[in-house]
């Protein structure tokens, strides 16, 4: 009898045993989250169908070379972006000034600018490219169409401002991004204010040319931003993440006949066709590089303080940033080992 008993507690020691184990194992795999070979989490992304994004989409093998894992979502707007931030559904995302300002006034004190994707001449007007349209005054009275409530909206309102003009001395009409140049070919508009790829799209195909760039008028940045909760735990991946980027920014500066292709057939896999011609146009007409300079957070300033006067926001929200993430991404590409 006390040997049966014997062997029955042993058995029930080895099952409480095994148990043990079992659920130790399992709280390691819960308790390291999404890692990759690297040990580095898996970093979800909000990005928008920006240029650079297209390349990055078309050569995953950018964040994995980088010894990274991302989870690359690319939304139809800035605002819808923002939201995925805000709830938590994404880790780090993209934005221009405007939506920068949105997240700062969301989230006060609880994001954090990280660098930039692109800045500079990121908005075009265009008009027929048989047109003899050559300046804003030969547009008074003229139908254009842009995307009311975007960036393109507020930095044409920048340039009316600082020039004389009046939105009421044109006809506007509230298109959608991928309906201006078919609406321009069809005579439907006389021109048409957008951010790339669109210009250049319409270039490339024929339909369009450029009137007027506004690089000049105000440098736009696109920035990307993450919480400050985030980047407490994730310092390494930001890095290896931001050090991708610059890859990107590289090879877009070094071989942009490459890049574009690389973008193009990213474009045509997501069912957008870009020739990439299209994207030569715009990796030499827009500034890829990641700094966050005075120039960048001035900018994004003057866009909240104009924004302010528009009505959009409220107020005009203090902008932090953190560069050293960007810092150590220099460095570690320098070392050239991940």
């Amino acid at each position: 009898m006390k040997k049966r008993n014997t062997i029955l507690f042993m058995f029930v020691v080895l099952v409480s045993i095994s148990f043990i184990i079992g659920c130790t194992d399992q709280s390691k795999e819960v308790n390291k989250g999404n890692r990759d070979n690297s040990g580095l989490s898996t970093i979800r992304y909000g990005g928008q169908h920006y240029p650079g994004e297209y390349v990055l989409a078309g050569d995953p093998g950018i964040w994995t070379e980088n010894g990274i894992s991302v989870e690359h979502t690319l939304f139809s707007s800035g605002a819808e972006n923002n939201e995925a931030l805000i709830s938590g559904n994404v880790d780090i995302n993209a934005g221009s000034d405007t939506k920068s300002n949105a997240l700062f006034n969301a989230m006060p004190g609880e994001v954090v600018l990280i660098g930039t994707l692109q800045r500079g001449n990121r908005y075009s007007t265009i008009v027929r490219s048989d047109s003899d349209i050559e300046s804003w005054d030969d547009l008074r009275g003229k139908t254009i169409a842009t995307r009311f409530g975007t960036g393109a909206e507020s930095v044409i309102r920048k340039y009316y401002d600082q020039n004389g003009y009046s939105w009421d001395d044109f006809k506007y009409v509230n298109l959608k991004i991928e309906d201006m140049s078919a609406a321009l070919e069809q005579g439907q508009i006389d021109a048409f204010t957008a951010w790339e790829p669109t210009p250049a799209i319409a270039e490339a195909k024929g339909i369009g040319r450029v009137m007027r760039t506004y690089g000049d008028v105000s440098l736009v940045p696109v920035c990307l931003h993450t919480t400050k909760k985030y980047a407490a735990g994730h310092e390494n991946e930001i890095v290896h993440f931001l050090a991708a980027h610059l890859d990107k920014a590289e090879l877009i500066k070094n071989n942009p006949k490459e890049a574009a292709q690389i973008a193009s057939d990213a474009a045509s896999a997501g069912g957008i066709e870009i020739d990439p011609l299209a994207f030569e146009k715009i990796f030499e007409r827009i500034d890829f590089n990641l700094d966050i300079d005075e120039d960048v957070i001035s900018s994004i300033k003057e866009t909240g303080e104009f924004l302010v006067e528009q009505g959009k926001i409220k107020s005009v929200p203090e902008i932090e940033f953190d560069e050293s993430y960007l810092i150590k991404a220099k460095e570690l590409r320098e070392k050239g080992s991940y």
